[in-house]
């Protein structure tokens, strides 16, 4: 990886479809681009430990909605993730904390959002996600959404690198 490298800290949505679960806006296409941004060097995917709780519980309903036995899935899934060397992945900060804190008084019930954008604050990381109504949320509090992508629009950066 270059120094020049853009840190994006994915949002849980970027990590469903190695479960094979297909996300709506999300094309393989779009999934291929962020991977050769990342094999040249261009990004470096970072991944925040508490989107457990939220992919877990996306996984095991996605599971009981199709009714299908993905125990094998899971653990290539799973070690692919952690153990790949692909994402690093990192714990939010004191700082980062108290932004999430101050992001839920504020009326944004969503702790894990709330994590993944004040760590992403905190560290000045892109934050990838295509959650709109968030977005909305921080800008309508003065909040700074210049770091908060879509994938399309990271892409577009990066390819100018």
């Amino acid at each position: 990886m270059t120094s020049t490298a853009v840190k994006v800290l994915l949002d849980s949505t970027y990590l469903l479809p190695t479960f094979g679960i297909e996300v709506e806006g999300l094309t393989s296409r779009h999934i291929a681009e962020l991977r050769e941004a990342h094999v040249k060097g261009k990004v470096r995917f970072y991944c925040l430990s508490t989107v457990w709780v939220e992919v877990i519980g996306k996984v095991c309903r996605e599971r009981e909605r199709l009714r299908i036995d993905i125990k094998d899935l899971l653990r290539r899934a799973v070690d692919s993730l952690l153990k790949s060397e692909f994402y690093e992945w990192i714990t939010p900060d004191a700082e980062a904390v108290k932004l999430a804190f101050e992001l839920r008084t504020l009326g944004h019930r969503d702790n894990i959002d709330n994590l993944l954008y004040a760590t992403s604050i905190e560290k000045s990381m892109i934050f990838l996600s295509m959650d709109k109504e968030f977005k909305r949320f921080l800008s309508k509090n003065g909040y700074k959404t210049e770091n908060f992508l879509g994938h399309e629009e990271l892409l577009k950066t990066v390819k100018t690198l």
